[in-house]
């Protein structure tokens, strides 16, 4: 199957094209929600996926709740989007693509939530240190290249090692956004423990979800995720005014 023969007028699947400032075009595509309102805007979730992986397989998992819409856009080098990848360009890539979100006519751009994906975690802290999120979601996180080792990290692409930091930590304290983390009991790329120090960085509300048993591959397979997903994203979606309420739902620092 063809990448871009996703999209389909009868599936609510929009391919997207985004040029970027450098000469670039990002690929990937906008999942409407089922219960889209009709003329209204629909709240979103943009993924950021993890290293090695093109993104359109999870298009056919994430849809819960069904009120949400979707939005996957592969990293440089991915899938059908250009160019090489490094920390630099794709943090301006995760800008960009916000940026294009929050400007669709159909988006309400005031519940916009990332998750983020092992790698996509970084980009995602990243991002909600620039642009205002509704909230995060930070699956099989880490907190530092640094502090994992860069020895475990055989699975991201050279040019996004090179001349990066990815010290997640860092920009954690400073968000505010409620965030959900989802770590993996056993993993064996990204170790829990580095997960949860990113968990104990985090400057807003937020709830850990550990998966027992778990691997890092393979998260998304197992219900007590999209459950969890699920969860939070109907728990954030009132506007910000009632941010207080929803942190006493997402729980504190542990």
């Amino acid at each position: 199957m063809k990448l871009a023969s996703v999209a389909a007028p009868d599936n609510g699947i929009e391919e997207v094209r985004l040029p970027t400032a450098d000469g670039v075009t990002l690929h990937g595509w906008l999942k409407r929600p089922k219960m889209a309102p009709a003329g209204g805007r629909f709240p979103l979730v943009i993924e950021f996926g993890g290293a090695r992986r093109e993104i359109s397989w999870m298009m056919d998992r994430a849809d819960k709740p069904e009120h949400w819409g979707w939005l996957f856009i592969n990293y440089r080098g991915f899938g059908l989007s250009q160019g090489e990848p490094s920390e630099r360009v794709v943090l301006a890539d995760t800008r960009l693509i916000y940026d294009y979100a929050a400007a669709r006519p159909d988006v309400d751009a005031t519940n916009i939530v990332v998750l983020g994906r092992s790698l996509g975690t970084y980009f995602t802290v990243a991002l909600a240190g620039s642009r205002a999120l509704r909230g995060a979601i930070l699956a099989t996180p880490f907190d530092s290249i640094t502090a994992v080792g860069e020895e475990r990290y055989p699975w991201l692409p050279v040019g996004l090692i090179l001349n990066g930091r990815y010290d997640a930590a860092a920009l954690a304290p400073k968000i505010k956004v409620p965030a959900l983390f989802v770590l993996a009991e056993n993993d064996d790329v990204t170790p829990v423990e580095n997960g949860a120090a990113l968990a104990r960085a985090w400057g807003g509300p937020q709830k850990i979800l550990t998966l027992a048993g778990a691997r890092h591959y393979g998260i998304e397979r197992r219900p007590e995720f999209w459950s969890a997903v699920t969860d939070f994203l109907s728990a954030i979606k009132p506007s910000a005014s009632r941010r207080d309420d929803y942190a006493g739902q997402l729980g504190t620092k542990p």
